[in-house]
């Protein structure tokens, strides 16, 4: 994976998910993506997710492995070099990560269902790129179908995952 040499060795949970499993995440232009940087504004930090139109980066501190987030500049009055702590862990995040991506990768699959679903919660009220938001998700495995709850938004197609 490009740029996993800015991954420090202090963190082994980032750097295990971007060799083995982030890098075969494909690029959904329509949605946020892993994209390890250097932080321009602090040298301790390493940006791992990058939002889809460049507006914010969640990174994590090289030596403490706690993550920040620029996100809040979109909504409050900051600046987009204001990276605040995030105050849960990077399995978290990740974990919520992939769910989304996976959503929004498949989540234009129009598929006839001809019975109902039966979405059971496999992911609930976790965190992502915020304090306060955050995300769920429902599966169901015989149709492999998943559906994403965020809160502050009910995204009303199920993803159909071939």
């Amino acid at each position: 994976m490009e740029n996993s040499n800015l991954i420090s060795e202090l963190n082994p949970d980032l750097l295990d998910y971007a060799m083995n499993f982030g890098s075969s995440i494909p690029k959904n232009n329509h949605q946020d993506h892993l994209e390890i940087q250097q932080n321009r504004t602090n040298s301790e930090l390493t940006n791992f997710i990058s939002e889809n139109s460049g507006n914010w980066n969640i990174a994590v501190h090289k030596k403490t492995n706690e993550l920040y987030t620029n996100e809040h500049w979109l909504y409050t009055e900051s600046n987009l070099s204001d990276y605040r702590k995030l105050n849960f862990g990077i399995e978290e995040c990740l974990i919520s990560f992939s769910l989304q991506e996976l959503y929004f990768a498949f989540c234009e699959n129009e598929i006839e269902v001809k019975s109902e679903l039966n979405l059971i919660p496999i992911w609930t009220d976790k965190r992502y790129s915020s304090k306060e938001r955050t995300h769920s998700f429902l599966y169901d495995s015989e149709f492999k179908a998943l559906k994403f709850i965020h809160s502050e938004n009910n995204f009303e197609k199920i993803a159909f995952i071939e």
